[in-house]
């Protein structure tokens, strides 16, 4: 294979809402380079990036594929990641191994949800944009209410730069606003053009528009303004430097036109990405600490010492773990002996590989900037930095979304309990958006991800890698006790049954204190009724009660405990006497402090297109929710609402399914609140049946 160096290199992320077109796009640029032969379809399951057979089963993206090729002695390299918001994941991975990131648009549905997503993503890691408005072959398309659309999301930096001639099922053709030219193309899937001079019909509304880009260009440097302003126009080269500065630096978002379907507009755009788009080498250092904590940089530079960063770890039956990573600095060559610094592991590096889907070819070596992936690391996994063992560098870990959906599984055999331990664990490893621990208070192995079908997928892959089946049960609920009221009781523990006996004896007093406190102890004897080496038993026998719960068995929180009385004996008394009857005071007074039962309250972020907002707020009341406040995003409506956990089982799928695949929420814990009376009663009589069970 070529040997690309940093300038010559050219990282692009395609993101988008679900149904853009992200993959046939894919396809097309790869069948434009010439890596393919034949233009792949979703349909039959035979493009380069969607492989796996889930992704061909359900016709959508599921993982981030790394795909590349050569275009103009530029290696292109493209990262095709996942529309469908249950694997954004995959999205945050591929976009932290880019220079720069191509947001597809539908023609058809105009901005989504989805695509404010990878939006706001890539605009905090401050990464150029451009848009590619794609499907200009549908029916029933208006352009210029997509472009609306899109100013009105993502304001007025968002330029034209092509537009489209003849929308629709006949489009075949594109005004180039950069070439003012006319670019005809081939209605046969070659993704051929000519270049045409501009009808005499569109040359007013091209004049018009290329006036608006000169602008922008001109705009986005004081420099460059001022000798627009002086000349009333930029030189070619002026204005092709100006465009490609004004990417770099995010003073211009230009939009591109597209039917991936029909391979149109293609070429041009692999044109656009090789002369206007940066290479690692115009992208800003990144930045890690040393072995000390201290902040370093490193430039995209083979002369710096050898860094890398792991974004995707992949496990392949037969091959063992790939990890995916970008150089930031350094030759990546075979046989390096390198140090995983966030592990603090010595890593030697075996087979390199480039990636085109599944399909992997050697390399000895890729140079600063490139993607690539290796074989059989030992302790590396996503988000680890790899690096020269003299010269350690950290960076960051990725920042990878919360969960947003739980549930717990089961075993369906019994004594496969370290092998789903063992699989979970190393899912993890593969996908951190995915979550699975044992829950010691609920005694349930509880799983977390980005939705249902998240699950689902990964589910399904612990059984067909380590060869054990789950069953999904709802999650119990991390109820909490507390009172609202005071109280006193005594607790006195005696017993005599020959030889020395026990003897202990506190009065407590009980009373509420505000939410997240959580547990105050006062130590309020006088005169010496309960000897001071006792006093440390008391607490401890309070905290016991407290784990155990009194009501329904739930750990209690927000109380203020006051010993202030009691009584011992010279001879029988004793630390775990004391114990036993501070727990049997507890008991007493909480009973008599107006006991109440609190449940985990979450807050939510909903965002919805305008017309589904009557239905999510008419479900969240069904929740038990309280709405919090509205906010609009464009034509979106974003919903704050605090929902209890127990309302929240399946969440995603049901908004999923309320707002046609268009709706995504987050969630976040607030705090505990009181649980209704009469759901408290349900609750409470099944601990106490659940108890009985046991016992």
């Amino acid at each position: 294979m070529k040997d690309y160096q940093t300038e010559n290199i050219r990282n692009i992320c395609l993101g988008a809402h679900s149904g853009a077109g992200k993959t046939s796009l894919a396809e097309s640029l790869v069948f434009g380079m010439g890596v393919t032969n034949r233009l792949g379809t979703i349909e039959n399951g035979t493009t380069v990036s969607d492989y796996n057979e889930d992704e061909i089963e359900r016709q959508i993206s599921i993982s981030s594929s790394l795909l590349h090729g050569e275009w103009n002695s530029c290696k292109v390299n493209l990262i095709d990641t996942p529309g469908y918001s249950d694997f954004f994941g995959e999205v945050v991975g591929g976009l932290n191994a880019s220079d720069a990131v191509m947001v597809l648009v539908s023609a058809t549905g105009g901005v989504e949800v989805g695509t404010e997503l990878v939006w706001n993503k890539a605009e905090s890691l401050n990464l150029p944009r451009f848009i590619v408005i794609n499907k200009l072959d549908r029916e029933n398309i208006n352009f210029d209410d997509v472009i609306s659309s899109l100013h009105d999301t993502f304001g007025r930096k968002v330029v034209l730069t092509q537009f489209p001639v003849n929308v629709g099922p006949g489009f075949n053709g594109i005004v180039d606003l950069i070439k003012k030219k006319y670019l005809k193309f081939s209605t046969d899937g070659s993704g051929k053009f000519t270049e045409e001079a501009i009808p005499a019909d569109l040359e007013d509304k091209t004049e018009e528009l290329y006036l608006q880009l000169i602008e922008s260009v001109a705009e986005s440097d004081e420099s460059l303004m001022e000798k627009y302003l002086d000349a009333g126009e930029l030189t070619e080269e002026e204005f092709r430097k100006g465009l490609h500065t004004a990417i770099l630096a995010n003073e211009i978002y230009p939009v591109f036109c597209s039917s991936a379907t029909l391979n149109i507009g293609v070429r041009r755009l692999l044109d656009v990405i090789v002369n206007f788009f940066p290479s690692p080498a115009e992208m800003h250092p990144s930045k890690g600490t040393d072995g000390s904590g201290n902040e370093i940089t490193r430039k995209f530079d083979d002369g710096e010492p050898l860094a890398a960063k792991v974004f995707k770890t992949v496990s392949e039956a037969h091959v063992g773990e790939l990890s995916y990573f970008k150089i930031v600095s350094g030759v990546m060559k075979t046989g390096l002996d390198l140090t995983n610094s966030t592990q603090g592991k010595a890593e030697r590096i075996g087979q390199l590989f480039v990636l085109n889907g599944k399909n992997k070819t050697n390399v000895e070596s890729l140079h600063a900037g490139d993607v690539g992936a290796v074989v059989k690391l030992k302790a590396t996994h996503t988000g680890d930095t790899l690096c020269d063992k003299s010269k350690s560098i950290t960076f960051p870990k990725i920042d990878f979304p919360e969960p947003i959906i739980r549930t717990a599984i089961i075993p369906k055999a019994k004594g496969d309990e370290e092998k789903i331990s063992v699989g979970l664990h190393n899912l993890h490893e593969e996908d951190p958006t995915f979550i699975a621990k044992f829950d010691p208070e609920l005694r349930q192995t509880i799983v977390s991800g980005q939705g249902e079908l998240h699950l689902v997928i990964i589910l399904k892959r612990l059984k067909q890698k380590y060869n054990v089946e789950v069953d999904e049960e709802e999650p119990k609920i991390p109820y909490r006790e507390a009172i609202k009221g005071k109280a006193e009781a005594q607790g006195k523990y005696k017993k005599q049954s020959g030889g020395r006996g026990q003897y202990g004896d506190c009065h407590l007093r009980l009373e509420p204190v505000p939410r997240g406190t959580q547990f105050e102890f006062v130590d309020a004897i006088v005169g010496g009724v309960i000897p001071g080496k006792f006093i440390p038993a008391v607490e401890k026998g309070v905290v016991e009660r407290m784990e155990k719960g009194v009501i329904a068995g739930y750990p209690v929180i927000d109380v203020r405990v006051t010993c202030f009385d009691g009584s011992y004996h010279n001879v029988d008394s004793s630390e775990m006497a004391f114990k036993v009857a501070a727990s049997m005071g507890f008991q007493k007074a909480f009973n008599d402090a107006k006991p109440v039962l609190l449940e985990p309250v979450y807050d939510i972020t909903i965002k919805v297109p305008e017309e589904y907002m009557g239905d999510v707020m008419g479900d969240v009341s069904g929740r038990r929710g309280k709405i919090m406040g509205m906010d609009s995003e464009g034509k979106f409506q974003v919903i704050r609402a605090r929902i209890p956990l127990a309302e929240l089982y399946k969440y995603s799928t049901n908004l999923r399914s309320m707002t046609q695949g268009r709706g995504i929420h987050s969630r976040k814990f607030a705090k505990y609140e009181e649980v209704p009376s009469e759901i408290a009663q349900k609750v409470i009589e099944q601990a106490k049946k659940d108890k009985e069970e046991d016992e």
